[in-house]
């Protein structure tokens, strides 16, 4: 079998690493590679006459020039790599076309879709939060979710903005951890507000790993015992806008699509609900739109927009078992009606 070629800065690696270190075990433990696979490298440099450093020199008008090792890798270790990380980055981006979660059991389950709540925000509607946080804790089959911005985050220009609020950056990430922990939500997403964060963002270390965390949008599918199952397409917006309706985006996205039976936002702090019917996909899915929390918005003011009073979250009801498909889902501006409506539903299978 014919041998792969190796590198020549491998090789040259290989013989410096021993000739440092003074041994093959040694210098095996400072690459961090097995001492068989040194060894393979080290007679793959003898046979291409690769010496080590001490001795390497290129001669120029009298003068011997060490060739000295080169600390970057090379064009063949970089495409290598590359290579590896464009699959890894196309198998994360397949697994999450849709993702899969299974429901143990065939009773109604609720969605408590927070709308942006902006936690350290002056305006945050700290009351109605708390009792939609326990609202979620203490009713069986609700599972929270939040469709993005869970607090202002000003980066930039917008660091400013600290200077009118009374929490401090550092508050606020203590706020978003509560909130976090507090719902241990099914679907957590990454607004604009928290995608300013960066690499470094310290959400992913506050949620567990059965927390959907995805930035800007989630499409999970929810799969029953009974076969059935329930597409949500969640987002932090959805592209498309109109003065007229506030669902032109999800109306947008259900037209275009059509393969899912949820389709749910938040972003621009105002609230909206609408099932409609797809024959030609056979769906009778729900447009939603949350609130959110924050209230006295400079922004909305300065804009001239009005400010809605209700809709902070939507509670989702989701029925498996329902006769109609056009009964599977039923969707609440009022999570404590959303809490009744999914206590009644679970009674009748008792």
């Amino acid at each position: 079998m014919t041998q792969k070629p190796l590198d020549k800065s491998v090789m040259m690696e290989a013989v410096d690493a021993v000739e440092i270190h003074g041994s093959v075990t040694q210098a095996a433990l400072h690459l961090g590679i097995p001492r068989n696979t040194l060894q393979n490298r080290i007679a793959r440099a003898k046979q291409e006459g690769v010496q080590p450093f001490k001795v390497r020199y290129e001669e120029n008008k009298g003068l011997e020039i060490p060739i000295l090792p080169d600390e970057e890798i090379s064009a063949d270790e970089l495409i290598d790599r590359m290579t590896d990380s464009f699959q890894r980055r196309k198998r994360a981006k397949e697994h999450r076309k849709w993702i899969n979660v299974k429901a143990k059991s065939n009773d109604p389950i609720c969605l408590a879709f927070l709308g942006d709540p902006h936690v350290d925000d002056n305006g945050c509607d700290w009351p109605t939060l708390r009792r939609h946080v326990e609202i979620i804790k203490n009713t069986e089959g609700m599972h929270g979710c939040s469709v993005g911005d869970q607090h202002n985050n000003w980066v930039g220009r917008l660091a400013r903005l600290y200077s009118k609020q009374d929490t401090s950056a550092q508050q606020a990430w203590l706020l978003v951890e509560w909130l976090i922990k507090a719902i241990d939500p099914l679907i957590l997403i990454a607004g604009n507000h928290d995608m300013w964060t960066g690499a470094g963002d310290p959400v992913k270390w506050m949620r567990s790993p059965k927390n959907i965390y995805e930035d800007w949008q989630a499409k999970v599918r929810i799969s029953f015992p009974n076969g059935t199952d329930t597409k949500i397409f969640a987002a932090h917006d959805m592209a498309g806008h109109s003065m007229w309706n506030q669902l032109h985006g999800q109306m947008k996205a259900a037209k275009f699509t059509g393969d899912a039976d949820l389709y749910i936002s938040g972003h621009k702090h105002t609230w909206a609900l609408s099932q409609i019917e797809l024959p030609s996909h056979n769906r009778t899915p729900w447009l939603a739109r949350a609130r959110g929390y924050k209230f006295m918005d400079e922004y909305a003011t300065v804009k001239g927009y009005e400010e809605q009073n209700y809709g902070h979250a939507i509670g989702v009801v989701i029925d498996p078992e329902a006769e109609s498909q056009v009964n599977r889902m039923t969707c609440f501006a009022d999570l404590e009606q959303a809490a009744d409506f999914l206590k009644w539903k679970r009674s009748k299978k008792s």
